[in-house]
């Protein structure tokens, strides 16, 4: 049988049982028996097919016509530039997927070292195919089971990466350590009543933990929000693949674990697949307090429980006479202003850089902030030094005035 032959054999056999993609698969399963590309296939479509080569074709077409995917078939998925070993105990890598590889190396385009965390590593794709393109970055996978660590594991070595690989078997809500300046995740985000509503070959052949996002399919989603907020340094980033119909949710979300959300992507069918966020600055105000926990501005005002300011008795003396507790220039705290502008300008142009205008705004405006401070702590500075020269000038006019005195006495006493 010639090549010509059993590709269009094949082709019918899958169209009967409504395979969309009949001729291409037929292409693909009779390159996987005879161990070579397509491209070898279409130059040599008159060579012939030996018996055993034949059995394998036809064995691999009814396990395919019976809905068992293509790449469980072959055991390789492309993705991204590269292919990686799958099985049944993996979700096959979607194209949709990809869309997180494209915004990371969008925004950390000029950044050359990070650390980054992907919840959910499953075959291990997004975070190889980011470690692949980046060769500083280092990355951190963790999974619940131990088929995806171990099939990331040999993907990770095929690709020659597992040196910058780091791979924990957990469920995301024990992991506990760790600071990372990025996050990925591709969590499963389908209604568990919507599962039966997939194809066969997903519903059938897919393992179900990778797919079953709960009741309304963000149970998954909602603890990698929760943890990612206390895993993330600020402002780190998430990145999420979502459900089309997850978008308000998932924001909500976002924005009651501190985050801010920078842009909402779009797949190639123009629905929402991919949400990018960022972990907002979080200040605290500290008020010092009485004894009975009342704060000290309340009990400062309350004329029945002191005389008078000076008889007030000084709660909270040990930081009032700390040096650095104290104000060294009217109205302001004597932040170190110098560095605090670098930092929020470095911050601003990194926001500027990476596509996000509002997040570069708000951090210049920091840096005009610590400007001003800068600004009102120089021309304190030469206040007090102009008053000091005058203060010298009176001193030494006093000084003065007192001597001549002291001569015209003398001169008195004598005569």
């Amino acid at each position: 049988m010639k090549f010509v032959v059993a590709i269009k054999n094949g082709c019918q056999e899958l169209k009967k049982n409504n395979i969309s993609s009949a001729l291409l698969d037929s292409e693909i399963l009779l390159s996987k028996v005879i161990k070579k590309d397509r491209k070898f296939i279409l130059l040599n479509l008159d060579k012939e097919l030996n018996q055993s080569d034949q059995d394998n074709f036809k064995d691999l077409i009814i396990k395919r016509s019976k809905g068992k995917p293509i790449a469980h078939l072959t055991g390789i998925k492309s993705f991204w530039k590269f292919d990686f070993k799958v099985n049944n105990k993996v979700l096959i890598p979607r194209p949709d997927s990809e869309i997180i590889i494209e915004q990371v190396l969008k925004i950390y385009k000029n950044k050359n070292k990070l650390n980054f965390l992907e919840v959910g590593i499953g075959s291990g794709c997004i975070t190889l195919s980011l470690l692949k393109e980046k060769k500083f970055f280092l990355g951190t996978g963790v999974d619940l089971s131990k088929d995806c660590i171990k099939i990331c594991k040999d993907n990770a070595e095929n690709l020659g990466v597992n040196s910058r690989l780091r791979l924990i078997k957990s469920d995301v809500d024990n992991l506990n350590f760790g600071k990372y300046d990025l996050i990925v995740s591709n969590p499963p985000y389908i209604k568990k009543f919507d599962l039966k509503k997939l194809d066969k070959e997903v519903k059938n052949y897919e393992p179900r933990l990778a797919l079953d996002g709960g009741l309304e399919g963000i149970s998954v989603v909602r603890k990698v929000i929760k943890k990612s907020s206390e895993l993330i340094k600020t402002p780190g980033k998430l990145v999420l693949e979502i459900g089309c119909d997850q978008t308000e949710q998932i924001k909500k979300m976002l924005n009651k674990e501190g985050f801010y959300i920078n842009r909402i992507v779009k797949d190639l069918a123009k629905k929402n697949r991919c949400i990018i966020s960022t972990k907002k600055w979080t200040f605290y105000m500290v008020t010092f307090r009485n004894n009975n926990n009342v704060r000290r501005n309340n009990f400062r005002r309350n004329d029945r429980s002191f005389k008078s300011n000076i008889e007030r008795p000084k709660y909270g003396s040990n930081f009032s006479k700390n040096e650095n507790f104290q104000r060294k220039s009217p109205g302001r705290n004597n932040h170190n202003a110098s560095k605090l502008i670098e930092k929020y300008s470095n911050l601003a142009r990194e926001a500027l850089s990476s596509g996000d205008k509002i997040l570069s705004e708000n951090y210049f405006q920091h840096a005009d902030h610590f400007t001003r401070i800068l600004n009102d702590q120089d021309a304190q500075k030469k206040l007090n030094s102009t008053n000091n020269k005058i203060n010298d000038t009176q001193q030494n006019t006093v000084d003065v005035n007192k001597d001549q005195n002291e001569i015209v006495e003398k001169k008195q006493s004598i005569k």
